[in-house]
């Protein structure tokens, strides 16, 4: 199998396959020598640099003892597909895209957020999230519950000791747009105010003015890190998407280039947070 730069779902293959392998208790060094592979081989693959394939994977499998769910995860990982759009289908039972989703973030050392409708996943809480989720109405009691948790979890990746560098950039719109009501609003903006005084954390208020931003449907991240390309996340109703082509990427950058122009500064978008906050709060007297 060719080198080659890594994409989404092999950094996701390389990372399940070393978790599983760790969770086995075998070495790198056991699994190559089992298999009379070069050690050098299955560091690449578990680090999303090397292709692997089906036989590949099942010899891997078979030498840290496999377990089926893992087995069948994993085989479909190794399927490429169209590598430079890897699609996350939300309504299978074998994909999490959420789960894919955490994986690359927490892989990342720069976070770049465009949210058009919404506030951003990783700053709002519970009680928002699990508002809009319930709007969404495509979810009983027990998912509903369990997507909650899961976007709960991922904002651990704020709380880590070194967490990524985060650029949130708001449209004004998110911000009238009433989820649970005017008492969760106010908490939801009050948290963001606070969000926004965190070193690794800047969040830009795109104005409705930006004529740029109405031509944008879909929400999307940018995610940076030190030893893979960049590569775009963005999602729909139906699946999450992550693009690695590079003409696609160097759009996206382009596209956020031209929403910070216009947008507000940090300072500004604090005051702007902080207003919303007490208009919310105004509306609960």
């Amino acid at each position: 199998m060719v080198e080659k730069d890594s994409t989404a779902r092999t950094r996701e293959l390389g990372h399940r396959m070393k978790a599983f392998r760790q969770r086995r208790h075998f070495s790198g060094a056991d699994v190559s020598r089992r298999n009379g592979w070069l050690q050098s081989k299955v560091t690449r693959w578990e680090q999303g640099l090397r292709e692997l394939s089906v036989v590949d994977a099942a010899l891997y499998l078979a030498t840290c003892g496999e377990v089926e769910p893992e087995r069948d995860l994993l085989l479909e990982l190794t399927q490429p597909g169209g590598d430079l759009y890897w699609v996350r289908p939300y309504f299978d039972e074998l994909v999490d895209p959420t789960q894919s989703l955490a994986i690359q973030e927490n892989l990342a050392h720069t976070l770049v957020r465009y949210e058009s409708l919404t506030l951003p996943a990783l700053l709002q809480i519970e009680p928002y999230a699990r508002t809009a989720y319930e709007l969404i109405g495509n979810r009983g009691q027990a998912q509903l519950d369990q997507v909650v948790n899961a976007r709960m979890d991922r904002q651990r990746l704020l709380r880590q000791d070194r967490p990524p560098r985060c650029r949130f950039y708001i449209h004004e719109r998110a911000l009238r747009s009433v989820v649970g009501g005017p008492r969760i609003m106010h908490e939801q903006l009050l948290h963001l105010v606070l969000s926004a005084n965190l070193p690794y954390c800047a969040i830009r208020i795109v104005p409705e003015s930006n004529e740029v931003s109405r031509t944008i449907e879909n929400s999307f991240t940018i995610m940076e890190f030190a030893e893979h390309p960049a590569v775009v996340y963005t999602d729909s109703y139906a699946a999450g998407m992550f693009i690695d082509d590079r003409v696609a990427v160097e759009a996206y950058y382009s596209l956020v280039a031209r929403l910070e122009s216009d947008s507000l500064t940090e300072e500004r978008s604090r005051r702007t947070l902080a207003d919303w906050a007490d208009r919310y709060d105004r509306m609960n007297e």
